[in-house]
Formats: C-alpha cells, structure tokens, sequence
C-alpha cells in the first residue's frame, strides 16, 4: 500500500440499489482496447428498440459503452479478465472511497509514479485503493492496453499520453448507480449465456481476430481468444437463437466471420481503429451481426 492510501480505507456498508429513477446517462470511465465509446451512436440504431421486461446479456463488457448507453433495468454483464469485473464491483459498492484514492494518483502523475503505482498493483489484493490503480494504469499507460505477462502481472509500459480522463467522483457515483442494478460475473462467456431466456437481449463484443494480421488486442488476460473460440461462440450463440434470444453481435468483416454467421442478418460499418502496435489509426469495416 503506498503511504497515503490508508486513510480511505475505513470500512464502510456496501450500498444497496434505490428506486428506480430516470436514467441519467453516463460515460464509460475505462479506456479499452477495442470499445465502442466513438462509434456508439451507430451501434444503438441496431438494438431493439423495447427492451421492457427483458434481462440484458453483455459477456465481453469491456469498458461498457452499450451497457451505460442502453441504460437496461436488468442486466448480467461478464468478463473474462478479473482485474476487470472486480474493480467494476469496487467502484459499485465503494464509489467514493475509488475516487478519493484516485484524486492523489491524478495529482502525482509522472512516468516515475506510474512504475511504482504498477509495481504495487501487481503485489496488492484488491480494495478501493486497488480499483484506484487499475483505473490510473489504464488511463496512462500506452495506449490503454491491458496486458499480462505468463504469471499474470500487468506489464504494460507508461504512455505519455497527454490528457487522461479520469473519472470524476460524481460519475464513478453515477456508474455505481448503474452497476447496482447488474449481475457483475467474472467467467466463460459459456458460463454467463446459459443463463439467457427466450426474449432476452444478448450483446456480444469479443475479441476480433486479427486484420491482415496486424491487431494486437486480442490478449488482455492470460488466456488468448484463437480461432477455436470464435468458432465456440458462433456455435452457442446459433443455440441463443433456437433458444428465442435477440441476439446482436460486433465483430471483424472477415470471410471467418461471415462464414460463421451465415443466415444471420450482416450489416457493415466504417471505424477508425487502431490496428498495430505502433498505435496507428485506420480505417476499417466492421460487421454488426443480428438475429432479427
């Protein structure tokens, strides 16, 4: 623990969901490899338009843009990287406690700061100190990329970007408010979509396979997303359909993809992505795939 961090730390209740109020919209606070947070606006003309009733399903919720811009009153957002869901939980039950941690980090700010904050994140269990640095790595590290090493120990290098967001304490509050009204797994997509029903809305982002070869995101745990898993997941979410759940997908316009999904409704956008390691914006085609 570095030596101011103790002084948030006092335990606290863990914050119980009110009623239900107007949603207030409310931005992702992560910077994540592959996020939809600029493109959002064309994403949300797919979705269907009444999700009244239904149970909203995200199994890769990265940083969680159709989740926050959806705003549904009942969901089950998932993902595989722990480090991930476990801070989501902390900024839900603690969302102060994140943001006064995360005040001290925004102040210090350096390249010197940022090994030593690394450095104690990979030798720290989790609190809302913790959830205070991955949200501090994330947003100034290179190119918000989140990496493990073989013993599963962030490793990725400082990025000298010039003005991080971060959150403010009234929108961590915000998301709070948001994450209470979710399930928060940490898990196999398998595990989280068996639990989907008939009229359900499932939303899948996974990992994109490479683009001529040149994508760099497709590992952000210690597990790899290969082309066995796209195949997995085209099975089970071919079993969502029969099943009766709305089902919309963002994934690479690859002929795999289109090949995978064949006989379901395939829709092209344009996106300005990063696609190599050396940070270098392109113009690509992505696939939006749905069901109905």
């Amino acid at each position: 623990m570095l030596p101011w961090e103790s002084i948030f730390l006092e335990r606290r209740p863990i914050r119980k969901a009110s009623a239900y109020r107007a949603p207030v919209p409310v931005r992702p606070f992560l910077r994540w490899a592959g996020g939809k947070r600029q493109i959002i606006s064309k994403l949300i003309a797919f979705a269907p338009s009444d999700l009244t009733g239904t149970t909203y399903y995200e199994p890769f919720l990265g940083a969680g843009s159709m989740f926050l811009a959806l705003e549904p009153e009942t969901a089950t957002i998932s993902d595989a990287n722990r480090h991930l869901i476990t801070c989501y939980r902390r900024v839900r039950d603690e969302p102060r406690k994140v943001s006064a941690c995360l005040r001290y980090h925004i102040r210090t700010n350096s390249e010197e700061y940022y090994y030593r904050v690394r450095d104690r994140y990979n030798a720290s269990k989790w609190s809302a100190a913790q959830a205070a640095r991955f949200i501090y790595l994330n947003q100034t590290c290179f190119g918000g990329i989140f990496r493990v090493n073989k013993k599963g120990k962030f490793n990725v290098p400082y990025g000298w970007k010039d003005t991080p967001h971060f959150p403010t304490q009234r929108e961590l509050v915000k998301l709070s408010e948001r994450l209470l009204r979710a399930s928060l797994i940490a898990g196999p997509f398998e595990s989280v979509l068996d639990r989907a029903q008939k009229g359900d809305f499932v939303y899948l982002d996974p990992p994109y396979p490479p683009l001529n070869g040149t994508a760099y995101f497709t590992h952000y745990t210690m597990d790899r997303f290969r082309d066995d898993d796209q195949k997995r997941l085209a099975k089970l979410v071919r079993k969502l359909k029969r099943r009766g759940c709305l089902i919309m997908m963002s994934n690479a316009d690859t002929p795999q993809i289109r090949t995978l999904y064949k006989g379901f409704t395939l829709k092209r956008i344009s996106v300005t992505r990063f696609v190599s390691a050396k940070l270098t914006k392109h113009a690509v085609n992505e696939l939006v795939i749905t069901n109905y």
